[in-house]
Order: C-alpha cells, then sequence, then structure tokens
C-alpha cells in the first residue's frame, strides 16, 4: 500500500472524507448582486431597496438571502433591511424588494447568503 491509499484509508477512518463532508465542499453557489437603490414609497417610512441578484452557477440555490443596513440623510445607521429567494435555477435574476421602514436615504449591502 501506497502513502496516497493510507493517507486515504486514515481520513476515512476519522471521518474526514466522508461522502457527505465531498459533496458539500463541491457545491459552491454563486450569484451576483446587481445594481441595488432606495425607492422611496408615497407613505413616509415605507421605502424598499430594489435590486437584482442573479445566479451565475451551475447549480440551483435552494435559498438566497439579501441583508442591507439602512441609513438617514445624516449618515446615520436606521435599521436593517433584508429579502430572500427560494429555488433560484442556474442563470435566472432574481429581483429583490427589501423592505426598509423609516426615513430611508441609503443603504449599504452587509452581505448575500446562498445555499
Amino acid at each position: 500500500m501506497n502513502f496516497r491509499t493510507s493517507l486515504l484509508f486514515t481520513a476515512l477512518a476519522c471521518g474526514l472524507a466522508s461522502p457527505a463532508a465531498w459533496a458539500s465542499k463541491s457545491l459552491t453557489h454563486a450569484v451576483h448582486v446587481g445594481p441595488y437603490r432606495v425607492e422611496r414609497d408615497v407613505k413616509p417610512g415605507r421605502n424598499r431597496v430594489v435590486g437584482t441578484l442573479s445566479n451565475t452557477g451551475h447549480v440551483r440555490v435552494h435559498t438566497a438571502k439579501v441583508s442591507f443596513r439602512l441609513f438617514d440623510a445624516r449618515g446615520r445607521s436606521i435599521g436593517h433591511a433584508t429579502d430572500e429567494v427560494h429555488n433560484l435555477k442556474p442563470g435566472q435574476t432574481w429581483r429583490f424588494h427589501a423592505l426598509a421602514r423609516g426615513n430611508v436615504s441609503r443603504a449599504r449591502l452587509l452581505k448575500v447568503e446562498a445555499e
């Protein structure tokens, strides 16, 4: 038995090379957030952060979530806004509408989660 085979058997015995571990590492999701902006509603305090998120990978994204930090006209942080989509196919683009309560002037993308 050579060194590589011995190492593989040792990894399998320790649970480091289980089929589930390999499967989870091979499923990386590629998503891209396009331009976004704050859309002000006619009713005060009811705004939205709108934009697009695209699945640029080769596998379906079961859940994708965008999160934003919200700021007022003076640049003070006044809250967060999130939106999520399910079952985003490869090549598909989703238009998000994250509810942004308060007197929101701008938003900054905090994170994108995809699984």
